[in-house]
């Protein structure tokens, strides 16, 4: 009897934790919805590591998981279009959620050359200098 009252009070633990992660993300105004996914062995069991160490529930886990993962994702495909000169560093600072001076972190941490509008760079310091006069 006794180990049953504390099988069910681990279970309400869990029900509490995991009510407690839901309603914070109401609290901040957050829509959740219910995924399916199928995900291969070793991804649950480094999604189980994640949720040991952070001492959060798998639901919470791959949330985390996966919002490092889309970050990372639009700060690469954002380096990528600026590369390709499919881009200004502004607007691909903005596709990858991040400062300019971020982006130019990120560029140089991947060796990407920076380009410089001369022009662009002149007009500016006309239009200043101008305004000032």
């Amino acid at each position: 009897m006794l180990n049953r009252f504390f099988r069910n009070l681990a279970r309400t633990k869990e029900i509490l934790t995991q009510f407690n992660t839901l309603c914070k993300g109401i609290e901040l105004g957050l829509e959740i919805e219910h995924l399916t996914a199928r995900v291969l062995k070793r991804q649950i069991e480094a999604l189980e590591r994640v949720s040991a160490e952070e001492k959060i529930d798998r639901s919470a886990a791959l949330r985390k998981v996966l919002d490092i993962g889309l970050r990372e994702y639009s700060r690469g495909r954002a380096v990528e279009e600026y590369r390709a000169g499919r881009m200004s560093v502004g607007r691909a600072a903005e596709k990858a959620g991040v400062s300019i001076a971020e982006f130019y972190r990120a560029l140089s941490s991947e060796g990407v050359p920076i380009k410089v509008d001369m022009d662009a760079i002149r007009s500016a310091l006309r239009n200043e200098i101008g305004e000032r006069q």
